[in-house]
């Protein structure tokens, strides 16, 4: 979902933060079709109180999903909005992460970054910022990036289970970027156990067992040249375990 670029909410943080509470209840409006209702709601209120960061911001949330029912997106009332909260108030959390994304959409992929490292400078004990990051990263393809912000988002967010996104994101570079299966295989599993209904990572968790499923049958065989390190973890490796049925996920 767009929230997993602009803030990664649930419902106890929410109740700790009420700004973030507004931007779920901005996303639900759209999701529900009433989203008219919100902007005309957002943009009485930023006529009433201009220099309110919070009230600009969150203007700017709703014209963000406003844009998503259009054909072509460009995202200026958006942006525009953006700027404005962070001129008022440049600690404001949350806006760079916004101003990131619109950057991102519009090919802007340096000032995406900049403005994600800007909101980790912010707050940098909130790992969904590491997440974000790590993404952007990703995108264009740059792995070692990528897997370093992940693998800081996982250790500051570890007690929660939506941080299984970010173990399936290591576990595909690991497997195939860096063709290191055992690393990759470890990760879809946590993956899973974190989220057990998860298509996904239940596929990449399966293909992965399979790959080294098939590189033990090979060496066993003597039909393959593998690094020493290699033969030696897959020797050691129990692949009793079985895939797991994708059915009623």
């Amino acid at each position: 979902t767009l929230l997993s670029l602009l803030l990664v909410s649930s419902a106890a943080l929410c109740q700790e933060d009420p700004l973030k509470a507004k931007v779920v209840e901005i996303e639900k409006a759209y999701i529900a079709g009433d989203l008219a209702a919100i902007v005309t709601k957002y943009e009485a209120l930023a006529a009433e109180n201009p220099n309110d960061a919070a009230g600009r911001y969150l203007l700017g949330i709703a014209y963000l999903y406003a844009d998503f029912t259009k054909e072509t997106a460009t995202f200026d009332k958006s942006f525009d909005e953006f700027i404005k909260a962070k001129t008022l108030d440049p600690k404001m959390k949350y806006v760079n992460n916004s101003l990131a994304y619109v950057f991102w959409a519009r090919g802007q992929y340096d000032k995406a970054i900049e403005f994600y490292k800007a909101e980790i400078a912010l707050d940098p004990t909130y790992g969904w910022n590491y997440y974000n990051l790590g993404k952007a990263y990703a995108d264009l393809k740059q792995w070692d990036k990528a897997k370093s912000q992940y693998i800081i988002a996982i250790d500051k967010e570890k007690k929660d289970p939506r941080i299984a996104k970010a173990y399936n994101n290591l576990g595909e570079i690991y497997m195939e970027w860096y063709g290191d299966y055992f690393k990759a295989l470890d990760n879809f599993k946590k993956a899973v156990e974190l989220k057990p209904t998860e298509r996904l990572y239940i596929e990449n968790y399966n293909v992965t067992i399979k790959k080294l499923r098939d590189l033990k049958d090979s060496l066993d065989k003597g039909q393959t040249n593998l690094p020493p390190e290699t033969v030696d973890r897959l020797k050691k490796m129990d692949l009793k375990e079985i895939e797991i049925d994708t059915e009623g996920t």
